[in-house]
């Protein structure tokens, strides 16, 4: 009997997260931020790394290889103590960009890498002893896009990776082959596309590198017109390198505020966010022809923060030069890990002579799971608090109560891996409901009004409300809707009339596709309105008592957890 191959991924930076390969397959992902309730943790993922071992019947000696995503460990803008290399980088921005010159500063940074509290804890699991490798951030990004793509070894792809920055880069393009990444172009940290969007989320009062989707939400409202000069001199294509970003100021984009402000003084605000995006799109989309142009590949694949941006993942879609297009769903860094993992694993079968098996991206339900029984043994410590009752066909009660009104948490089955809800860990409702809308803002998620809603919809009912539907089961892209878009209407963007679904085939979630066909059954609707279950400014919730925390602290219905309906006692 052949042994099992087991490699151990870590990203110890921002969005900080693990994941565990079994014969170059995923088999558990979780980002740090939602053991931690704290988002987008930036560090060691220390709880978890111990709730791998506590939860996957795993031991230390099993593991084969351990992989870590970043060079030069990945900055986090939150930290309360800017690294030395960020100082350096700030002060010498203009002078490091340049390539050379780069080229050392990095192989510096490199051998200086913070790893004392990584080493720290693997010797506490007793892994001190395996062999580590560290993965180019940029790469990692790649390997989690190529590596899980829905095309076979001989296809050619057309890999894009686009980020704040990672090791010194902030954009890259590879092509896929043969199971091999080759990159023919990359873009550093100073000519950052994804920083001058950060850079203006900040501007417009937003939180950066966490409210970047907000300045998307709001775009639609504004009249680019009225700005996009004033963008157009801060950053373009690079004349030289087509398929390069040039930053054309000699601001180095963390330093872009000031700029900004002189800029867009007496700008309206929405119009600043409309020409932010209308730029930022127009830039991605000559960035990704000017590269199949070149190449004459049209299959594409993306990953990378950039693309969590849906709106330019549609209008990339759109394209005639696109045949086909995937992105990552956790294309952010906490993806990271896992394509470090895909990686590692390539390059171990490469080393041990084994062979590389490739495993095209399905459910991403990677996370922990709880059962009936532990659940109702943790409910019986809260018995005075809480109202609870066993239903067994509890995802019909709630297709038939979201009906009359009510809005509930749904915490079942394993927790989904990415920054979307998809159903395990969701907050339903009414999708034909526009009132829906206010009682979810003001007294769950207490979000920005202007936010919209997504809709999880069947997948044998996408014609009837998306404009040219195609697969898209992780809320990762966003489509027109039909005349029918009445229906979902709570779940559309209020303005432009577009949405990010999640288009739902049986087989990925029997039990949520059971809900939404009961709500189709009662009402003609084959959609539901899905958003994540948490509190604005935290994590989706991770664990029963991450659910009831939230209960306690909004005006949920009630929240399910397994087949356990919880209300709070009057």
């Amino acid at each position: 009997m052949s042994k099992n191959t087991y490699i151990l991924a870590i990203n110890d930076g921002h969005d900080s997260s693990i994941a565990l390969l079994k014969n170059g397959k995923i088999i558990f992902a979780i980002e740090e931020e939602r053991l931690r309730n704290i988002k987008h943790f930036s560090g060691v993922p220390i709880q978890s790394l111990f709730f791998l071992f506590n939860y996957i019947p795993i031991k230390p000696e099993d593991i084969d290889l351990i992989t870590v995503v970043s060079l030069v460990r990945t900055y986090n803008p939150s930290d309360v103590q800017v690294p030395f290399y960020i100082k350096i980088y700030s002060r010498f921005a203009k002078l490091i960009q340049l390539r050379p010159v780069h080229k050392i500063t990095n192989k510096i940074l490199r051998r200086l890498r913070k790893q004392k509290d990584l080493l720290n804890i693997l010797k506490h699991l007793n892994l001190s002893e395996k062999p580590i490798v560290f993965i180019e951030h940029h790469h990692a990004h790649a390997a989690s896009v190529y590596r899980n793509s829905p095309w076979g070894e001989d296809e050619r792809v057309l890999i894009f990776t686009a980020d704040a920055a990672g090791d010194g880069l902030s954009a890259t393009v590879s092509i896929g082959y043969k199971n091999k990444i080759k990159r023919i172009a990359e873009s550093n940290f100073f000519n950052s596309l994804g920083r001058f969007y950060t850079e203006a989320t900040g501007y417009l009062g937003l939180k950066r590198d966490n409210d970047e989707y907000k300045l998307m939400g709001l775009a639609p409202y504004g009249n680019y017109k009225y700005s996009i000069n004033t963008l157009k001199k801060i950053i373009q294509i690079d004349d030289k390198n087509p398929l390069e970003f040039k930053n054309k100021t000699n601001y180095w984009m963390y330093s872009m505020a000031q700029h900004l402000q002189k800029r867009f003084k007496e700008h309206r605000f929405d119009n600043v966010a409309a020409a932010t995006q209308k730029h930022f799109e127009d830039l991605m989309i000559k960035w990704i022809t000017n590269a199949i142009k070149k190449t004459n590949i049209h299959k594409i694949a993306m990953s990378g923060g950039v693309f969590l941006n849906v709106k330019v993942n549609k209008k990339i879609r759109e394209l005639k030069e696109v045949e086909k297009m995937f992105v990552y769903p956790a294309a952010g860094d906490g993806g990271t890990a896992a394509g470090a993992g895909l990686e590692a694993y390539f390059q171990y079968c490469k080393i041990k002579d084994l062979k590389y098996k490739r495993f095209p991206l399905k459910q991403i339900y990677y996370g922990p799971e709880y059962d009936n029984a532990l659940i109702e043994k943790y409910l019986e410590r809260y018995k005075t608090k809480y109202h609870y009752e066993r239903i067994d066909k509890i995802e019909e009660y709630l297709a038939e109560n979201i009906i009359k009104g009510k809005i509930f948490g749904r915490f079942s089955e394993r927790m989904e891996w990415g920054p979307r809800a998809l159903g395990n860990r969701s907050i339903v409702a009414d999708p034909r409901e526009i009132k829906v809308i206010k009682k979810i803002n003001e007294m769950i998620k207490y979000r920005t009004w202007w936010m919209p809603f997504a809709p999880t919809i069947l997948k044998e009912r996408a014609e009837d409300y998306l404009v040219n539907p195609v697969k898209a089961p992780y809320m990762i892209d966003a489509f027109d809707t039909t005349s029918n878009r009445k229906d979902i209407i709570a779940s559309i963007h209020p303005y432009d009339e577009t949405c990010r679904p999640q288009i739902l085939e049986e087989d990925w979630n029997p039990s949520y596709h059971r809900l939404i066909s009961k709500f189709q059954e009662l009402t003609g609707v084959g959609a539901v309105l899905n958003t994540s279950f948490n509190l604005h400014g935290y994590p989706i919730v991770c664990s029963p008592r991450n659910a009831l925390w939230v209960l306690d602290n909004s005006k949920l219905d009630g929240v399910a957890i397994g087949n356990y309906l919880i209300s709070k006692r009057k």
